[in-house]
This record gives C-alpha cells, sequence and structure tokens, in this order.
C-alpha cells in the first residue's frame, strides 16, 4: 500500500508544476510605472511576488480570479496620521478598504517619540498594512523647547539635532514640519534648515506642511523649496491646495515653482487629496501667538478682553479670507467630545443654536467659547475644484489621503478617510478622464515608493513584495459623504499585504499582515 502510495505521489509530481500560495489569474497588471496595462498571472509565494506570466501545471493554496479586474500594486499612501491610533485600532481598516497597503505616518510636524519604542509596540501589537513613519519637528521643538514663542539657542538646536539623529538611527525616512502650528509656528527657516542637513546627511527626505497654504501660500512654496536647496535633500509639499478664495487659481504659480525647482536639480514632489475641504484641529483659524503655552495659557488670553478681542480679530479675518471660506457655514465640527451633538453640524448652525445671528464675529465668539472649553476638529470647506484637478495632474504629485486611524461609526470625519483612492479612480479616471488609469496607479505606488527609497515595493515585479490591490475599474467608487462618512468603498475584490489576503470582497480576513518598514541610509 506503502508503494502505490509513493508511486501516486510521483504520478502527481509529474502532472503539476510549482507549488505558491497564491496564484492571481486571468487579470489586467498595470505595474506601477504607468506604461500600458497588459495581461498576465501573478504567483506568489512567502510573501514575494515570484513569477510574471503563465506558468503551466502551477498549483497554489489560493487560486482568485482577476477575470474583468485590474491587478495594481497596493497602494502607498505618502500622508497619513494613521499611527496616531494605530495601537488601539491595529488593522488600520478604513486603508485596507480603499486599497492602501502603506502608510507613511509621522506628518505635519507630529509623530511618536522615540520612535525606536513606537516601533517595538506596533511589532508586538501587529498592523493591518505596512508602517513608514517620518519624525515630527513639531514634536522635537516640543521635546526640548515646550511650546515657548521664541527662537531656539544654539544649545537647544543641539538637542533638537541629536533628537534627529536618533529618529533616523531608529528607522525614521525623513522630517516632517507643521509650519502652520505649535511650536513649529515659532521656528525660523534657519531651524528647519539646520535639522533638515541631519536628515540628509542619513538620506531621508523633508515632508512639509507649510507655513502658509492660503495667503502667503508663494512663499510657503519658496521656503520650502529653499530649505530642500539649502539642506541638500528631497522636498515633499504635504497636500497641496490653495486654501481661500483670494488664493484660487494660484496652484499655477506655485506649481510653476515646483518646476523651475526641479529643472535645478532640487528634488521636488507634493501630495494631495482629492477633495475641497481640510480638516485638521479647531484651532488652526486662531492666531499662532495666542497658542503658546499651551491650553491654560490660551484660556488665561480668553479670560483677559483685551486680548480675547485681538484673538476675535484674527479669527474673523481667518474666517472671511482664508480656512473659514468666507462664510462661518463653510466650517463643520468633525470632532467635539465636550459637546458631541455638534458633530457634523456647521459653525454658522451652532451660533444660531446658541441665539446669535451666524456673522463672522458671532461665529468667532462660539468658536472661541467651543475652543475654551476643549480642542476639537472641523472640515473646512474652502478650496476650488479647478485647483484640484490642476495639482492632481501635475506628474511629480502623487495621490494621498491626509487621514488618520478611524474608529467605524464614531464622530464625524473627513470623507477623505474612507474614499481618497476609490474616488479618484472611479471619479477621475473613469468618469472624467482626467487620468489615464495607468498614470493615476503611478501617482499611487512607484511614485511614492520612490519618494521613500523603497527598492522592493511599489511596483508589480519579479522579487518584490506581494502588496498588491485587485479592482474593477467599472465599478470602484468612494461610498464615504460629507453627511455619512463612515463608509467602505466599492469594487475593490481583493488586497493583498505582503503576500497574505487582507481584504476579501470588503471583509476583512483577520490577518496583521502589515511590517513597520525601516529606513536604512
Amino acid at each position: 500500500m506503502k508503494f502505490l502510495t509513493y508511486l501516486f505521489s510521483l504520478f502527481f509530481i509529474s502532472c503539476t508544476g510549482p507549488t505558491y500560495d497564491i496564484i492571481i489569474k486571468n487579470g489586467q497588471i498595470s505595474d506601477g510605472t504607468g506604461a500600458k496595462l497588459f495581461p498576465g498571472d501573478i504567483y506568489i509565494k512567502g510573501g514575494k511576488i515570484i513569477q510574471i506570466g503563465q506558468i503551466k501545471r502551477a498549483v497554489a493554496e489560493k487560486i482568485l480570479d482577476a477575470s474583468g479586474l485590474i491587478v495594481a500594486p497596493g497602494f502607498i499612501d505618502m500622508h497619513t496620521h494613521s499611527e496616531r491610533r494605530s495601537l488601539d485600532f491595529p488593522p488600520v481598516e478604513n486603508y485596507l478598504q480603499q486599497g492602501v497597503t502603506t502608510m507613511v505616518g509621522g506628518n505635519c510636524g507630529g509623530s511618536p517619540f522615540p520612535i525606536g519604542e513606537f516601533i517595538d509596540k506596533t511589532e508586538k501589537m501587529g498592523i493591518g498594512p505596512n508602517l513608514a513613519l517620518l519624525v515630527g519637528h513639531n514634536t522635537v521643538r516640543r521635546e526640548v523647547m515646550g511650546t515657548e514663542n521664541r527662537l531656539a539657542t544654539e544649545k537647544e538646536l543641539n538637542q533638537m539635532r541629536a533628537l534627529v539623529q536618533s529618529a533616523m538611527d531608529d528607522g525614521a525616512f525623513g522630517m516632517s514640519t507643521g509650519l502652520k502650528y505649535i511650536p513649529g509656528a515659532y521656528s525660523n527657516t534657519e531651524e528647519v534648515i539646520a535639522l533638515a542637513s541631519i536628515v540628509s546627511k542619513n538620506g531621508g527626505f523633508y515632508a512639509t506642511h507649510m507655513r502658509e497654504e492660503g495667503i502667503g501660500l508663494l512663499e510657503s512654496t519658496e521656503e520650502a523649496i529653499n530649505i530642500g536647496r539649502q539642506a541638500n535633500l528631497p522636498v515633499q509639499i504635504s497636500h497641496h491646495k490653495a486654501v481661500g478664495k483670494s488664493m484660487w487659481g494660484n496652484s499655477s504659480k506655485t506649481l510653476e515653482l515646483v518646476n523651475k525647482a526641479r529643472s535645478e536639480g532640487i528634488d521636488v514632489t507634493a501630495d494631495q487629496y482629492p477633495y475641497t475641504a481640510t480638516s485638521t484641529t479647531l484651532k488652526v483659524v486662531f492666531p499662532a501667538w495666542s497658542l503658546s503655552g499651551g491650553r491654560e495659557a490660551l484660556k488665561k488670553r480668553l479670560d483677559d478682553p483685551v486680548q480675547r478681542e485681538k484673538i476675535k480679530d484674527d479669527i474673523v479675518w481667518n474666517i472671511v479670507y482664508d480656512r473659514g471660506g468666507g462664510d462661518p457655514a463653510s466650517i463643520v465640527v468633525a470632532n467635539y467630545p465636550p459637546n458631541t451633538e455638534y458633530n457634523g453640524m456647521n459653525l454658522a448652525e451652532i451660533t444660531q443654536e446658541n441665539g446669535y445671528d451666524p456673522t463672522p464675529e458671532n461665529a468667532a465668539e462660539i468658536l472661541m467659547n467651543l475652543v475654551y472649553e476643549g480642542d476639537g476638529s472641523g472640515i473646512y470647506h474652502c478650496l476650488n475644484e479647478d485647483d484640484v484637478q490642476q495639482i492632481m495632474t501635475h506628474p511629480q504629485v502623487m495621490h494621498a489621503s491626509d487621514g488618520s486611524t478611524i474608529q467605524f461609526g464614531r464622530a464625524q470625519p473627513h470623507p477623505r478617510n474612507y474614499g481618497t483612492y476609490p474616488k479618484v479612480l472611479g471619479k477621475y479616471v473613469r468618469e472624467l478622464g482626467l487620468l489615464s488609469i495607468e498614470e493615476a496607479i503611478r501617482k499611487m505606488s512607484s511614485l511614492p515608493a520612490s519618494v521613500l527609497g523603497i527598492t522592493d515595493r511599489g511596483k508589480i515585479k519579479k522579487e518584490f513584495w506581494a502588496d498588491l490591490v485587485i479592482f474593477d475599474p467599472n465599478t470602484i467608487i468612494d461610498n464615504a459623504t460629507w453627511k455619512d462618512p463612515h463608509q467602505y468603498p466599492t469594487g475593490i475584490s481583493w488586497v493583498i499585504v505582503n503576500g497574505a489576503i487582507s481584504i476579501d470582497h470588503r471583509i476583512w480576513t483577520e490577518k496583521l499582515s502589515g511590517e513597520v518598514l525601516i529606513h536604512t541610509p
């Protein structure tokens, strides 16, 4: 009997080819380079792509039929804040459901610190998508100087240099700034150049939430480019946009600055989300000086009639000319823990509910009261669709979400947290024809991989990690809306992270197959 079993096994082996973990058959492959779609099968084993083409008699534990579907590299989101809650919600499902297999965290100047400790915790907990980290300038400055409104001394600058170096040693891919936020707003360009120079020596890049994205946009773009020039490192402009009606149309000028810098040999790129509203803290319309010293210091200033009036004047100006979009109704509360009934209401509605006409002046008073009682986040409808489309088509602009790890069903977050990538592929590629599908996928995969310096992800290529998304180009679309943001997209069949199926027809497979990626110079 054993001999017959042996003969049967020999016969079976002779009739079959090699064995794989997963075979993806009959799909149209977009390899991430921008090249045209081509038919082919993909063979995966040990987490990596072993072969592309057709292998006779090959067998696998799992065979996925991708007939009528596109197989693309997993999307790399260059700009997220996902790390802030990834330890609480390790699947980070709102990203997996979009086809994102790698997230870049630590943006806008804020990051975990020490980064090495956070990496250790994440690896022990597990994570759904891969995660790469930047070290935040605001975080480093706060470690050394708190939130003081002054320039750094040479001793403090040296301390910050040392902290940046330690983060790079721990595996950070670069440094981010949030020069609109506290305490980064109190730094000068020379401080950022000094810290970016440490990053440069370690082969990293500089990602920046610029000082201004409304009035002051052009000067801020020039500052970002100059930091790259002086520190000799690549510059990534975060969530590029033109904020406020008075600045609409100026994206053509900022993109000209990018082109000019690139012609000089400065490696400047940008990322962008496909929406006409921003989302950030409710304090973003407060003057920077009023936020120095933290929450209690701000409350004291709001209690002082003279300082309160100065703060109010700046908030009114920001409502009318900048982030407020010219109308209190353009500011929507996304999450306000002291009173969750305000979630989803705009500032005009909240002002009226409190018995006042929704003028910018009255709305500023209400907003000061809200922030006095507790912090929160808002959505600001202050962008123009023409700028969105112009920025999107630039060859060095990649798609990104600027989102976070979201607890499903809680608060009223920006729909970009659920819909960024399907919206690009559904609305801007299929419906509007603004981009070819191959170009959009390049901007979601190999372009961000090149900025990160990752050489084994971002393309469908032999020996690359099997980070893949398989979707229907005819049906993929975002479902998240302003009123009902907690909706996963449709049209994505499978998402594969490091060779393991993470999403199977909108169902999370309960696998935490992501890895923390470590930068090495």
